[in-house]
């Protein structure tokens, strides 16, 4: 399959249509994972298979979960294998998502997860390592968040990585402002997902006050017009790109006005995907994302 390439020049180009121009598309963890999060195992299929699915779909890069780099290794696979398996099926853009607990002071959980997401990225070579903050709301001071969040980037910067904090609307860090007041760290930026911003009532011109540099990760997907249940159980139900009620065509053109260069990564979590042949799911977010994003 022909790879199509990133252009810089035309990244900062007005949008055409509905379209966003044109760029590279990685296809996230959960999007072929086979499972729902928090489940048992991290990924009903092999890693190799799921990679091959996303070179065959046409993707250009995989977000790794730090659990799923756990079992790899626990199944015998060393870190020069894991960085082989995305060089051979031609990921060249690489993350790895997504913890948190960062913030709670000897938790042994957190810690780990955090060793595990740093020996994963430089394991398969990736830069940014996706966190979200509080999804618990236990009213932590905002100093104590942001300061230790500064001290993670520094973790972070110790081994030549990058931080995204993601917005997410039942978590602490749900709107525009308080994102903005994590950023005090040259690697601390920014993980933007259509699902957070819609359902978190963000209003897309507002995204232009995100320096275009501190955004470290798009992510896409679509969802019902209106919202059934909680937003904690909502998110786990989202549709394909296309699919929902979304305004997807007005959040691609604010990805291109913005001058955002990061990749668009495609994040479907659904049982409805997750059911699907491998091949089939991949394939599908693959294409209808292309459909608006590329």
């Amino acid at each position: 399959m022909r790879r199509r390439l990133v252009r810089a020049d035309v990244a900062r180009q007005p949008a055409r249509g509905h379209k966003c121009s044109m760029r590279d598309l990685m296809c996230s963890f959960h999007t072929n994972s086979g499972v729902m999060p928090g489940g048992p195992v991290a990924s009903r299929f092999a890693l190799a298979e799921r990679l091959d699915a996303c070179a065959a779909a046409g993707y250009s890069g995989y977000w790794l979960h730090w659990r799923d780099y756990l079992e790899q290794r626990a199944g015998g696979m060393t870190d020069t294998g894991l960085r082989q398996a995305f060089d051979n099926a031609g990921m060249r853009l690489r993350g790895v998502e997504f913890f948190s607990g960062w913030f709670l002071d000897g938790d042994a959980a957190a810690a780990e997860a955090e060793r595990a997401s740093f020996d994963a990225a430089n394991a398969i070579g990736a830069t940014t390592v996706n966190v979200g903050a509080d999804f618990e709301r236990r009213g932590l001071p905002r100093g104590h968040m942001t300061d230790r969040f500064a001290e993670l980037c520094e973790r972070a910067a110790a081994r030549g990585l990058r931080v995204g904090l993601e917005i997410v609307p039942w978590s602490d860090v749900a709107d525009l402002d308080t994102a903005l007041a994590f950023l005090g760290s040259p690697n601390a930026g920014l993980v933007i997902d259509s699902w957070h911003i819609f359902r978190g009532g963000i209003p897309l011109g507002d995204l232009a006050r995100i320096p275009s540099e501190r955004v470290f990760c798009i992510q896409v997907n679509d969802a019902a017009a209106v919202p059934e249940g909680t937003l904690l159980r909502e998110t786990g139900r989202r549709l394909l790109c296309g699919e929902g009620g979304f305004d997807l065509s007005g959040f691609a053109a604010a990805i291109v006005t913005n001058g955002w260069q990061a990749p668009v990564s495609v994040e479907i979590i659904s049982p409805v995907l997750a059911a699907m042949p491998l091949r089939q799911a991949t394939g599908r977010s693959f294409e209808t994302a292309r459909s608006l994003f590329v």
